[in-house]
């Protein structure tokens, strides 16, 4: 009997310790987990937002603990990868944090969120859209949860809400570009001399408000007699903005070659394509705006994710106008406001007015006709353009 008792006794011992270490073996685990992953290359971080980010990473990991979910982020874009470097940025500095960015236009993603909401079934955790009148409807309607992210006072003026329902992702623009080999031009003008004729290669301005706006602005300063000068050229017009943009810098699309576009994406210097600011034209400059809803399943790991996009870190990893005062432009490019010729402020007001965007695509439709092909995001040809 009391050999039976010495082995029981021994072998709640065992136990007991080999609890203890299983234990501590965990908790060392999840100590590991919760260090962050390394800093964004060539970024310069805070040492006192890093310390937020951290605990904003602890909190979040909770919410994926035991459980396939993921933070989704629903991002307005026109081709599949345009965020995959923030996607992966995002997973390297966070590990344990899953996450996926779906990319889609804007006018779409939208669409579906007003339908979620009125149904209860809410699928994003963030929205981060080009359609400014969005955020600010969802706020009249009690839609968005405030929160004021890291970085949030360093936001430049207007470009968060005041109480915390949205901020600036980033600012983005629609340059003028052409092939190297033609240089630098001045003004949406020169792209009506017999050189572009037929190598215009371009957005349909009826199927993205931004480039819309674009063609407004051009109406105001030129007149309709701009939009029947650039029919004359016999453009050949596409759905998105990533693929004019990538065939410019290549030279070519199906056989044909092109040499310009009104509203492509700043080029990098190592590209075949050169971007250039009007010098006196108008150009387009938005806030991409970013916010959690208060339906959003997923709180912490939103906050974390608003953040970090709002964090000096993320900030200075390569964006042209970092949304955040304490950090310049990127080089060549001035500050927005020495730009006299554009105003991102004056984009979300536009945006507002739904009746007179519509009218503008009606004018588009007469001159260039209906808008034609499958969407940006599906269209093979229009995806291997942009690898």
């Amino acid at each position: 009997m009391k050999k039976r008792m010495f082995l029981l006794f021994g072998t709640l011992v065992l136990l007991s310790v080999t609890l203890v270490a299983c234990s501590e073996k965990k908790n060392n685990s999840n100590s590991e987990e919760m260090q962050l992953g390394p800093e964004i290359k060539g970024a310069t971080a805070d040492p006192n937002e890093t310390k937020e980010l951290k605990k904003l990473y602890q909190d979040a990991i909770k919410e994926f603990v035991d459980n396939d979910e993921k933070l989704v982020v629903w991002a307005g874009g026109d081709a599949p990868d345009q965020q995959k470097e923030l996607e992966n940025a995002f997973k390297t500095r966070f590990p344990e944090v899953p996450i996926e960015i779906k990319v889609d236009l804007s006018k779409f993603h939208d669409i579906k969120i007003n339908e979620q909401l009125k149904n209860n079934n809410l699928q994003p955790d963030v929205a981060m859209l080009q359609t400014t009148h969005d955020f600010d409807l969802w706020k009249k309607q009690d839609q968005l949860y405030a929160y004021k992210p890291v970085g949030f006072e360093k936001q430049r003026k207007n470009y968060a809400d005041k109480d915390g329902y949205y901020i600036t992702g980033m600012i983005n623009s629609f340059l003028p570009e052409v092939s190297k080999e033609v240089g630098e031009v001045e003004s949406y003008e020169d792209f009506l001399k017999p050189d572009f004729k037929d190598k215009l290669i371009l957005t349909y301005p009826h199927d993205d408000d931004a480039v819309l706006y674009v063609y407004d602005k051009i109406i105001e300063k030129y007149g309709d007699e701009y939009l029947e000068k650039l029919k004359e050229q016999n453009p050949t017009f596409l759905r998105g903005t990533a693929a004019p943009a990538a065939i410019v810098a290549k030279g070519s699309y199906e056989g044909r070659k092109y040499t310009g576009n009104l509203t492509g994406y700043a080029q990098s210097p190592k590209s075949d394509a050169l971007s250039f600011v009007p010098k006196t034209d108008p150009f387009i400059t938005w806030t991409q705006r970013a916010a959690m809803f208060d339906k959003t399943r997923h709180k912490a790991a939103a906050k974390l994710f608003l953040s970090f996009i709002s964090s000096k870190e993320y900030q200075s990893s390569g964006q042209i106008w970092p949304t955040r005062t304490d950090l310049k432009s990127m080089s060549p490019y001035k500050e927005l406001e020495k730009y006299p010729n554009t105003d991102f402020n004056d984009f979300a007001k536009w945006m507002s007015d739904r009746e007179h965007i519509e009218n503008l695509k009606q004018k588009m439709i007469t001159y260039f006709g209906e808008v034609e092909g499958e969407s940006p995001l599906t269209d093979k040809g229009l995806l291997e353009t942009v690898k």
